[in-house]
């Protein structure tokens, strides 16, 4: 029993494989009492877990067991049968009063675990009691995969005393947590796990995020932010009486294969995609209006690759990553030079920055929507988002042709400091480079507008915040200064004569400024 209380207070090394959790000196008027938990470090094989000495005034209670880094099998028999039994990372059962119970779980490596035993009282909703997919009768907790953009997250409907599974009627609400940026220590997961236990710790540590009726209900979805961990719960509330789902985590990547799999870029086409934004970011930044030509054909490549890689994304799932960004270059070469060619042909400054203004929209727009107005219920409807989203580009593009010098200043400065924000949030951390990246996945994953976005903004992220900022703002006034005395665009080939040249005007002019008629 000593061994037991000090697993209770500390970290314990219980190798002996048999964890008990006391339950005698529950009070259901001590919130504390509620919960159990023991960290343990489980070794290969099986272990037991026993529950002892329930209370008549117990309910059901939820065991869970979760483990980092390594998957566990949780059962409620030896034996390990499916519909008795749950794998994963975040594993949980539901136990009704018994006065005494015998869980197992199964290690195929030495891993760190916590298990925690939940108490609720027989009024409580039960977590998944409604349980129709889950193998197990009762599902209390949830199952997340993720693919590059999404990551899903499953769970089945509660059930509640009074009420049948039929005219399921109990409220659910879904919350969130963002773990310590790029951080994949143990310590940060398990205290991610812990604030998010209970109803309470719920609702005061976790964002509330918006649910819809029908299938996207109980299969969530999430916006991918490759390598910040989330811990998802669930909490379900009957006529004022609430319980909690087990919590979940997923990083949006492999932990077992960090390095390529959470970290960026690791392969060559990105490596180059990343050297190109900076390099691209730091010149338009600061030599953008002053080197116009270039800056035409460089906003012409980027526009070409963008819409290249969003029609091939749309059309084809065939093509690989690579096979998709080489052939965007490719048109984005000839699209550069194109919009370059358009200035040669017409030499219009209002017609040849409208890119300039159009993606700068494009920008803004994206942070609008990033910043939380995407997770609105209205903008789940496609139609309202894109009419909006347009709204937002045409609204900015008009202003900026307003002062046509100065917005494309500033235009060229905000893009070559986003650009620049971005490249180096593949090396250092961040998430600025989502702005863009959901806006892409809006127009060409399936289901994305039923996403939350409710992205991470974490120091990281802040201090990327004020460097774009900063950026943006020196480079308009570098470029504004460089400007001063200057015509504001460059002369077109049709306007290269003189001023004051006319049809008049003597052909013949000596070395001293003297001219000579040729009467």
């Amino acid at each position: 029993m000593r061994l037991v209380l000090m697993c209770l207070l500390s970290l314990a090394v219980c190798e002996g494989q048999v964890v008990t959790f006391d339950l005698s000196d529950y009070n259901p008027q001590n919130a504390t009492t509620h919960v159990q938990k023991m960290f343990i470090n489980l070794t290969a094989g099986v272990s037991e877990i026993w529950v002892n000495n329930v209370p008549e005034s117990v309910g059901f209670y939820v065991v869970q067991v979760h483990s980092f880094p390594y998957n566990v099998t949780l059962s409620s028999t030896r034996k390990f049968r499916s519909k008795d039994s749950v794998e994963g990372v975040n594993v949980g059962l539901v136990s009704f009063n018994d006065n005494d119970t015998r869980f197992y779980v199964k290690s195929k490596n030495q891993t760190k675990a916590l298990i925690v035993v939940v108490i609720y009282n027989k009024k409580d909703p039960i977590p998944g009691g409604c349980n129709l997919t889950f193998n197990t009768e009762y599902a209390p907790y949830q199952l997340v995969s993720y693919t590059e953009d999404l990551i899903i997250v499953q769970s089945q409907a509660p059930s509640a005393f009074d009420t049948t599974c039929d005219k399921n009627n109990i409220q659910v609400d879904l919350y969130h947590l963002y773990l310590h940026e790029n951080n994949y220590a143990e310590k940060y997961y398990f205290d991610g796990i812990e604030n998010m236990l209970t109803v309470d710790l719920i609702k005061s540590h976790g964002y509330k995020v918006s649910t819809v009726d029908g299938y996207f209900k109980y299969r969530k979805l999430y916006s991918a932010y490759r390598g910040v961990g989330q811990v998802f719960a669930i909490v379900a509330t009957y006529h004022n009486r609430s319980s909690a789902y087990v919590p979940a985590v997923s990083y949006g990547c492999d932990l077992d294969n960090q390095d390529e799999s959470c970290y960026g870029p690791v392969t060559p086409h990105w490596k180059v995609i990343c050297a190109f934004l900076l390099i691209f970011g730091l010149f338009v930044n600061f030599f953008g209006h002053k080197f116009f030509r270039i800056t035409l054909y460089l906003i012409g490549f980027v526009i070409g690759v963008f819409i290249t890689y969003v029609i091939l994304s749309l059309s084809s799932n065939n093509l690989t990553v690579s096979e998709k960004t080489t052939t965007a270059v490719l048109i984005g070469l000839i699209y550069g030079s194109l919009w370059l060619l358009m200035w040669w042909k017409f030499g219009i400054p209002i017609l040849s920055v409208s890119l300039t203004f159009f993606l700068s929209g494009f920008l803004l727009a994206s942070i609008v929507f990033y910043a939380g107005v995407a997770d609105l219920k209205i903008f789940h409807n496609d139609i309202n988002f894109w009419l909006t989203f347009l709204a937002i580009v045409i609204a900015f593009h008009t202003m900026f042709t307003m002062w046509t010098l100065e917005w494309h200043v500033f235009g060229c400065s905000f893009l070559g400091a986003y650009a620049c924000v971005a490249a180096l949030n593949y090396y250092t951390g961040g998430n600025l480079q989502y702005i863009v990246i959901n806006s892409f996945r809006r127009m060409v994953v399936n289901n994305f507008n039923m996403a939350t976005i409710d992205p991470p903004f974490q120091i990281l992220d802040i201090t990327q915040s004020i460097l774009l900022v900063a950026m943006t703002t020196f480079g308009f006034y570098y470029q504004m200064k460089e400007q001063r005395s200057k015509p504001p665009f460059p002369p077109h080939r049709y306007t290269t004569l003189e001023e004051g040249v006319s049809e008049t005007t003597p052909l013949i002019r000596d070395t001293t400024g003297v001219i000579y008629s040729d009467i």
